[in-house]
């Protein structure tokens, strides 16, 4: 890092999404690219929080399959004064997954992002309690409820910065690798109405509800609009761009976890084959291409 070589890794969040993040650092490990810095956005965040952590491959997996496939956290409903779900199971699984480290402490250096709705500004989090602010980084407005810091109200860092490739630039360490998996469409809307029906036609709307979006949906999707035209100019400042192919995979879909993988790894193994000789990301990870 000191002689600009390091490679950071630069995660978007996505949701379930976010799962083929997993498949595209075995790849990447497979290859035999050094992951040395890492940052990221909501999901992103949580999942390069555990590649900071040098968890196996094998250890990422069972890890979050247990936290998110097992257990669905975005399942502690309650009334919905400030958000639909509690956030007390997202916190506690954060919490038991991390610990009490601080972000200054793990093996790789590591910064997540989140989004300050006070100041209009997002925040790049290099130190202090890691759980808590992937906590802030994770806060989809309207879903999870925010983390409050001296005066000011954090959410989800998708929502004015999912693909933190410029926080990584500021350090200077070397080439940057960024993985988009927010990029395919989020989901589509095939019925015409524009109302919430009157409560004694409910029943028939529950049942041809699967033609329209679900609230999780509308509002994870509206807290990260905001942030795409920032995605596609950071999209152009990275050296390796990866952007496997998911609109397949519904944002919420926690099922999807090993298709997400899969979709991840394949992709990111053809790009890499394919990835020029003279590529700043070889000639920093020291391997010498066919």
């Amino acid at each position: 890092m000191l002689t600009g070589r390091g490679i950071g890794l630069v995660l978007s969040g996505g949701g379930a999404r976010g799962f083929a993040h997993i498949g595209i650092v075995k790849a990447l490990r497979e290859a035999g690219v050094p992951i040395d810095l890492v940052g990221g956005t909501s999901m992103g965040g949580i999942l390069g929080a555990g590649v900071a952590q040098r968890w196996s491959v094998q250890e990422l997996s069972e890890r979050f399959r247990a936290a998110f496939v097992d257990v669905n956290p975005l399942r502690d409903y309650t009334w919905p004064f400030v958000s639909l779900v509690s956030g007390r199971k997202v916190s506690r699984m954060l919490r038991s997954a991390f610990g009490e480290i601080t972000i200054e402490d793990l093996p790789l250096e590591f910064f997540c992002v989140s989004s300050n709705l006070t100041t209009g500004h997002s925040e790049v989090h290099r130190s202090g309690l890691l759980w808590r602010w992937l906590r802030a980084s994770v806060a989809i407005p309207g879903v999870l409820p925010p983390v409050m810091h001296q005066g000011d109200v954090l959410v989800d860092g998708g929502t004015m910065n999912n693909l933190p490739v410029d926080a990584m630039r500021e350090l200077g360490r070397g080439p940057v690798i960024g993985c988009d998996v927010g990029a395919d469409r989020a989901f589509t809307g095939r019925s015409e109405e524009i109302d919430v029906p009157l409560p004694w036609q409910l029943m028939s709307w529950l049942r041809s509800r699967r033609n329209l979006p679900n609230i999780f949906q509308i509002l994870w999707r509206a807290g990260m609009v905001n942030s795409s035209a920032m995605t596609a100019t950071h999209r152009e400042k990275t050296d390796l761009l990866l952007q496997p192919p998911l609109a397949q995979i519904d944002m919420l879909n926690w099922k999807a976890f090993e298709q997400a993988i899969d979709a991840g790894y394949e992709y990111a193994s053809r790009r890499l084959e394919s990835l020029p000789a003279q590529s700043p990301v070889w000639r920093s990870a020291g391997t010498v291409q066919a």
